[in-house]
């Protein structure tokens, strides 16, 4: 079983292919309730600030696994984790699972709400998209035939700092929906509301507005076709991306 959360289609893709390699049913997180029979589960999700998403870590809560079920983890992100997978084992650890191994796959920069984060080059994106297909056949393969518990990821300079200090910030100060804001652009179209994973967006006289039940996935910032939507007022330059020809939730 592959249990996958995208907002903007990079981690969806991630999973699927690895379905296709690995033979194994792909759901998104979202979708999963109760009982999870499944004797190996991989867990596909963007690194969120160097830490695994809230959302990602509410939804598990609701899970229960197999006993002596073996767990993996692909996450993707724009450059490294951190100590990201370190987080996510001890999450498993305290559900009673087995933690085997973890494993990154550099994917195109989503994130923009902050200065000095952008989207990445049409370049750098098709060279990113193009190198993870050998990476997730890499990963397959390593996931497939070993159980030893290896930890082959992407850390990055200072993970201890991003994950245990910078995380914790992030989510605190930066993650609530309240910084949303629709600018004179919006045409009333409706495709945040459409398009948000967890239905968190309402339409009100025409104009979105944001609830409290936000994973901060910026899907309705990427998916607006005339750029109105901003956050704290930081992204009005910046560019948006989409996965390429699929959906993303």
């Amino acid at each position: 079983m592959i249990l996958y959360f995208s907002g903007t289609g990079n981690s969806r893709y991630v999973a699927e292919q690895l379905g296709q390699l690995l033979g194994d049913d792909v759901s998104s997180l979202l979708s999963v309730r109760g009982l999870c029979d499944a004797e190996r589960v991989i867990w596909v999700f963007p690194t969120y600030s160097w830490g695994v998403p809230p959302i990602v870590k509410k939804y598990m809560s609701g899970i229960q696994f197999k006993p002596g079920s073996k767990h993996f983890l692909v996450t993707t992100c724009g450059d490294d984790i951190g100590n990201c997978h370190k987080m996510w084992r001890k999450l498993i650890s305290d559900k009673g699972s087995t933690a085997v191994s973890s494993f990154s796959v550099q994917m195109p920069n989503t994130y923009v709400f902050m200065k000095g984060f952008d989207v990445d080059s049409k370049e750098v994106e098709s060279q990113k998209i193009s190198s993870a297909k050998v990476r997730i056949a890499e990963i397959a393969h390593k996931i497939q035939d070993g159980n030893e518990q290896i930890d082959d990821v992407v850390r990055g300079s200072f993970p201890w700092i991003k994950t245990t200090i910078i995380y914790p910030f992030f989510v605190r100060f930066y993650m609530n929906p309240i910084g949303f804001q629709c600018g004179e652009k919006c045409v009333s179209c409706g495709k945040c509301a459409k398009n948000c994973p967890l239905q968190n967006i309402s339409m009100t006289n025409g104009k979105p507005e944001w609830g409290s039940n936000c994973a901060f996935c910026l899907r309705c910032y990427h998916v607006c076709p005339l750029h109105a939507i901003d956050y704290k007022n930081t992204a009005a330059c910046k560019g948006q991306y989409l996965f390429p020809n699929g959906s993303c939730i």
